[in-house]
């Protein structure tokens, strides 16, 4: 993120600095709504959100950090449980998932697509030593249920405010199979956010794009698709469009990870 300030300057932990300039970069994208922040916590983001104006929801299964401020509504309850999305403009999942199950991750993603999501999570690496603080505890990389990623043992951490909440252990996806839990419930437009906030754990933004941009890529990239000078284009697409959106943003991910 050019232009920010250094974190040393800023704050004392210069995780939590990487972490909040982040999400308001995140949150800077969509209308000021209701923000439903799951796997709270400490309170922290809900409190940065209501600050810039959201209306903010905060859900955690314990209470014990939950700070005093009353512009945010805390929730205490399992996420899993929890099915206020009604007016939920937007969805933040910050430090959670890697907490869940791989079910219980692909079961809240059916609860939460199409709202945009922002993902703030641990993600399996290929080498073990890209995991330097967390290692000893992870499994190997393993599929399940056809998705690529490490089993996180957490059983000896449930007294833990930090730790999962009724699974000894966690799954955490490879961006890859992240990618894919995404789409497969409909998330066209996928990014991934910079700087990483450790070497391991990235941010993330999905969102399902709306009519009008669909339409526009389908009507106008037919124009100049395969082209070899983009000057030939013509001004009026025929025939069918050989790309569609989603073709489109999907392509572009995959060029993304090769770089």
């Amino acid at each position: 993120m050019a232009g920010l300030i250094p974190a040393q300057e800023r704050f004392t932990d210069p995780t939590g600095t990487v972490r909040i300039a982040e999400f308001i970069a995140a949150l800077s994208r969509f209308p000021t709504g209701h923000l439903l922040d799951l796997g709270a916590g400490h309170g922290l983001f809900s409190r940065v959100a209501a600050d810039l104006g959201w209306r903010v929801t905060a859900v955690d299964v314990r209470d014990v950090r939950f700070p005093e401020d009353p512009r945010v509504r805390w929730v205490t309850s399992d996420i899993r449980d929890f099915t206020g999305y009604e007016d939920v403009s937007v969805v933040a999942c910050l430090g959670l998932w890697y907490h869940l199950s791989l079910a219980d991750q692909l079961a809240l993603l059916r609860r939460i697509a199409p709202r945009p999501l922002v993902l703030d999570t641990h993600v399996a690496r290929d080498q073990a030593g890209e995991h330097p603080v967390h290692g000893l505890r992870l499994s190997p990389i393993l599929d399940e249920g056809g998705f690529a990623g490490r089993l996180y043992s957490e059983g000896d951490l449930q007294h833990e405010p930090t730790a999962s909440w009724g699974n000894d252990t966690s799954f955490w996806p490879t961006v890859p199979s992240l990618q894919r839990q995404l789409e497969e419930v409909g998330y066209d437009a996928i990014e991934r956010l910079l700087p990483g906030v450790a070497p391991d754990r990235e941010y993330f933004l999905a969102r399902v794009l709306d009519s009008k941009v669909r339409t526009q890529i389908d009507e106008v990239l037919p124009r100049y698709n395969r082209l070899k000078d983009p000057v030939d284009a013509e001004p009026v697409a025929t025939g069918p469009a050989p790309w569609t959106a989603r073709r489109v943003v999907a392509g572009a991910r995959r060029r993304l990870r090769g770089r």
